[in-house]
């Protein structure tokens, strides 16, 4: 297993540039990507991946009809990214590149072999479930147009992405990814009080359903959701009890919710 690679990270504040305007006019001709790395929890205390580099599969609107992979400056300051942190609305900027005109129509995250997960203190093996894994592709269908800034996010389920191996101490990973654009999506912002409840929460709408935890404050976030009403659980530690509400949302809009409080459970008295 690698340990010569430290887990910095590059967890920067971000600044949505979607569908704006680039400033120079010379960058007609070409877009301007970035992609985001988020996390939809599992239980776990840590999970590292590897993550070597994000590649985007580009089919060119020009006359040649050119289809190319082109690979991003991969911007984190370590390979090695503790993907367990990325709640709330913490994201990770992986790459940043100017593309041709034309659309996005795969992207591909690829792995290196430096895998590991924390639980109580312990650390555990992290294989590939399928050797194919290490090079994840997605298919999409973004668009782009000239002088223009878009925003891709890939959202790892680690709950689903990761089960348990044929020994206690391994476990295998097949990444479960969704990639969405933010300029066409919706968000949930709210909090959790007491802290200490600390609840798994889900927002559920058909059959959809996606995972978060609260930050440190209390706070979660969901992205990347449809328009439409969502019911939100919450599903927290003993001795508080499981509350659940609705909220609609609205494409590129914010739905704020309340403060939660979670209430615990009475004991009966003798």
């Amino acid at each position: 297993m690698h340990r010569l690679k430290r887990s910095l990270g590059l967890y920067l504040p971000i600044l949505f540039l979607t569908f704006s305007c680039l400033d120079d006019a010379s960058n007609q001709s070409h877009s301007l990507v970035n992609v985001y790395l988020v996390d939809a929890p599992g239980d776990w205390d840590k999970v590292y991946l590897d993550i070597e580099r994000v590649e985007l599969f580009v089919e060119s609107g020009n006359s040649a009809g050119t289809q190319e992979w082109i690979p991003l400056d991969y911007l984190p300051l370590s390979n090695i990214v503790n993907v367990s942190a990325l709640v709330n609305d913490s994201k990770l900027i992986l790459g940043r590149g100017e593309l041709p005109l034309g659309k996005i129509s795969q992207v591909k995250l690829v792995f290196g072999d430096g895998q590991y997960l924390v639980s109580e203190d312990q650390e555990l093996s992290l294989q590939f479930a399928n050797a194919e894994d290490e090079a994840y592709i997605h298919e999409v269908n973004y668009p782009l147009e000239g002088g223009m800034s878009y925003d891709l996010v890939l959202d790892i389920d680690l709950s689903r992405s990761i089960q348990a191996g044929n020994t206690n101490d391994v476990f295998l990973f097949d990444p479960v990814i969704r990639v969405f654009e933010t300029g066409s999506s919706a968000t949930i912002e709210g909090k959790v009080t007491p802290l200490d409840a600390y609840p798994y929460i889900y927002a559920i709408m058909g059959q959809d359903t996606l995972g978060t935890l609260t930050d440190s404050l209390g706070n979660f976030t969901f992205i990347g959701l449809e328009a439409g009403e969502y019911t939100v659980s919450f599903e927290p530690r003993a001795p508080y009890l499981d509350s659940l509400t609705t909220v609609i949302t609205k494409l590129d809009s914010t739905s704020q919710m309340e403060t939660v409080l979670l209430q615990e459970q009475e004991i009966p008295s003798e």
